[in-house]
Order: C-alpha cells, then sequence, then structure tokens
C-alpha cells in the first residue's frame, strides 16, 4: 500500500513544473567544493534568486549549526518522520539542479542538471564508490586538470564529455594570498587517511598505527614528536580522517600536537581550506589533500610506508605510485623528525622542490582562485542559470 501510494504521488509530482531551485550536498556538510561554491553563490546574490536546498546528513542541525541567510534552507537526506520525508521528497521532484560532491543525489525527473563536484582527485580507487553505475546519471563531473579525463573514463566508466576541468573551488583559496591564517603561528598540518575505523574496525589496516599517526608507534615517539615540534618553534595540528579511532591519542597529553577537528575550526572560526593555505608543510599519504596542497608550492611529506598492505586493500590509479606521486617519502619515525627538520626550518622558508612544482602542473590546469567563478560561467551558458541566456557552450570554452 505505501509503495502504491508513493508511485502516485510521483505521478502527480512530476505534472508540476521544475523550479529553479539548487540542492547542495557535501560531508562534512557545507564543506568541500559545494562549500566553497555556496558562499561564491552566497556573495553572487545567488540565493536571492534561486532557493537553495541543502541536503544535510545526519548529527547537523537543521539550521546548519548557526544560521541560516535569506532563502536557504535544509532537508535531512537520511530522513525520519512524514515531515522530513514529504520535504525531502518535494525538493528531490521539484528541484531543477543538483550539486552534490560526496553522496550521490539522483536525478528524479526529465529536466534537472546534476553536477559532481568531487571529494578529491584519485589517490585510491574504491570500487563500490568508484563507479559509473553507482554514480548515477549526471551532466558535468568536476575535475582539476586534463590529465584525469582518461583515468575517469578508462578506470571510472564515466562518458568522456561529462568531464569538466575546471579547478577545484575548495582550492581557490590555495592560489591566493597566503598565510592568511596569522593567529596559529607556525605550524605543520598533517592530515593522514583512516588506518583504524572507528565504527567498523575490519575497515582498516592490520598494521596498526595506534594514534593514527603513520610511523608513530609508541608513546615515547609521539611524546618526542611533540618536543621537536616544541624545539622548532612550531605546532603541528593534526587533522585525522572522520573514520580514524583516536581513542589512544586522546589519552596522551601534549602540548605542540594539537588535534584540528571540526570543533577547532569552528572555535577559531576558520575552514579547513584556509588553514592549509597558510602551513608551512603538509604530511599525508593517500589522500587527495595532496593535489590540493600543491597549489601553495610548499613541502610535503608522504607516509607511504605501508603502502604495499594499503593497495592490496584498495586500487591506485597509477602502475607506479611513487614515479606519479613526488614529495618527501617517509617510511620511518626518523624520516619523520627530518621531514620536519627540512620543511620547517626556524631561519626561514623551505627551498622549492622542482619535482612537486612539475606535479603541480600536471594535476591542475588553472592556478588562478577562480574555479567557481568557471562552474558559476558554465552554468549561466550552459543552462540559462541564474536569469542568463544560454549561450553556444564551445565558443564559450574557447574564449
Amino acid at each position: 500500500m505505501r509503495e502504491r501510494i508513493k508511485k502516485i504521488l510521483i505521478r502527480l509530482i512530476r505534472i508540476m513544473p521544475l523550479r529553479d531551485d539548487i540542492i547542495m550536498e557535501s560531508h562534512p556538510d557545507f564543506a568541500g567544493n559545494t562549500g566553497a561554491l555556496y558562499r561564491f553563490f552566497l556573495n553572487k546574490g545567488v540565493n536571492q534568486r534561486h532557493r537553495i536546498h541543502w541536503a544535510l546528513h545526519s548529527g547537523t542541525p537543521r539550521d546548519g549549526g548557526g544560521g541560516l541567510p535569506a532563502n536557504v534552507d535544509t532537508f535531512y537526506l537520511d530522513a525520519h518522520g512524514f515531515r522530513q520525508m514529504w520535504k525531502r521528497f518535494c525538493v528531490l521532484y521539484r528541484s531543477r539542479y543538483i550539486i552534490d560532491s560526496n553522496s550521490y543525489i539522483y536525478k528524479r525527473r526529465r529536466g534537472q542538471i546534476r553536477l559532481h563536484l568531487g571529494h578529491g582527485m584519485l589517490m585510491k580507487i574504491t570500487p563500490e564508490y568508484h563507479n559509473a553505475d553507482k554514480i548515477g546519471e549526471l551532466d558535468g563531473y568536476l575535475v582539476t586538470a586534463p590529465f584525469w579525463q582518461d583515468v575517469f573514463v578508462e578506470k571510472i566508466g564515466l562518458p568522456e564529455d561529462v568531464i569538466l576541468s575546471f579547478g577545484y573551488p575548495r582550492n581557490d583559496v590555495l592560489t591566493g594570498k597566503r598565510d592568511t591564517v596569522t593567529s596559529l603561528g607556525r605550524y605543520v598540518m598533517w592530515m593522514p587517511t583512516y588506518r583504524q575505523h572507528r565504527a567498523h574496525p575490519g575497515k582498516g589496516l592490520a598494521d596498526y598505527f595506534p594514534y593514527g599517526m603513520p610511523e608513530v608507534m609508541e608513546k615515547g615517539q609521539l611524546l618526542k614528536l611533540d618536543r621537536q615540534a616544541a624545539e622548532q618553534k612550531i605546532r603541528i595540528y593534526f587533522r585525522p580522517h572522520p573514520a580514524q579511532d583516536l581513542s589512544a591519542m586522546q589519552e596522551v597529553r601534549l602540548q605542540n600536537i594539537v588535534l584540528a577537528d571540526d570543533d577547532f575550526l569552528r572555535r577559531e572560526g576558520i575552514t579547513l581550506y584556509e588553514m592549509l593555505a597558510s602551513a608551512k608543510a603538509l604530511i599525508t599519504d593517500y589522500s587527495s589533500v595532496y593535489y590540493d596542497f600543491l597549489l601553495t608550492g610548499r613541502p610535503i611529506g608522504l607516509t607511504f610506508g605501508d603502502s604495499r598492505e594499503y593497495f592490496r586493500k584498495y586500487d591506485c590509479p597509477f602502475t607506479d605510485l611513487k614515479e606519479n606521486i613526488r614529495g618527501f617519502y617517509i617510511e620511518s619515525f626518523e624520516d619523520l623528525l627530518q621531514f620536519l627538520r627540512r620543511s620547517a626550518p626556524e631561519d626561514g622558508q623551505a627551498e622549492e622542490d622542482l619535482d612537486l612544482k612539475r606535479m603541480r602542473d600536471r594535476y591542475h590546469q588553472y592556478t588562478d582562485g577562480r574555479s567557481a567563478d568557471r562552474i558559476y560561467e558554465y552554468m549561466k551558458n550552459q543552462y540559462g542559470f541564474d536569469g542568463s541566456e544560454k549561450e553556444d557552450i564551445q565558443a564559450w570554452r574557447e574564449r
């Protein structure tokens, strides 16, 4: 009976015209590429002409945690109860534009336009997430350079004509003025992917890094790392993957290694990418943040010590990882200490790494900080978005 009613409602709502509303999604909510494009839209006054609906994941307050601008509202993807479910149903079937970047929000009816802005360029491929059937029908899939077209067509199965090489909106802040976050002093960012999943232990790696920090195996090493940061007059801001089990780390008192989670960012009133833009260096591993940070021209340390084990669990887009991902390879605790000494010297900036510059030129077509602008102009010219007239899109691309 319930399915019957649903089918009747779908038939009825499909008779109604689409509204020029916009659905936006990211994880965490209001973050990443969609969050950066949303802030660009607000600056352009797009919300005065289009209603924006944020698709929230569970746990986020209905007002986004801090109130919402005019003509912006929210709905829950995992709606519960009749009112929430009805609102989700109406938004999904009546909105013309869908802009997602983490969850896949499928089209419900003809005439809808969907752009997927991506969660990051590929360092690893997760088959149950990175495949064309799972991604679903879309009109545009955002990448940062033409290099990625063959990867997404051949390895993921996307149609060639949906690949949009406009750059990532979240990276626009990385290409502009540096050191905009001055209240935190000199610091290095550490952003690993997870090794132990806090909710699903079987999803992680057998080689256990108890603090979520690759190559830090013992409490004594963690304390030594904290002391070295003090000696270099820097802080290490540790941004763990949201799935990482941090129970062991929370038991150790540290002075110069600081957990830079979402609560920390809210307290400081900054975004993650504003914080990245001011970092002296980055430590990461198989995370897409590697490609993003290339835009800063600053040192990158890569904890690749468990790469063989890691890529037994995940697919890699490259035949030879180290040939395609350059940086300072960290494969022991001593390597980690050496990278810190080299990348954040007390007497100034680290030397330019020409390998990193070569990687930047390969993986980024644009370094002008105008990726959000390109998406906005594309939507105007291709779809008549925001009250514009459609234009010959090929002529626009060639301008």
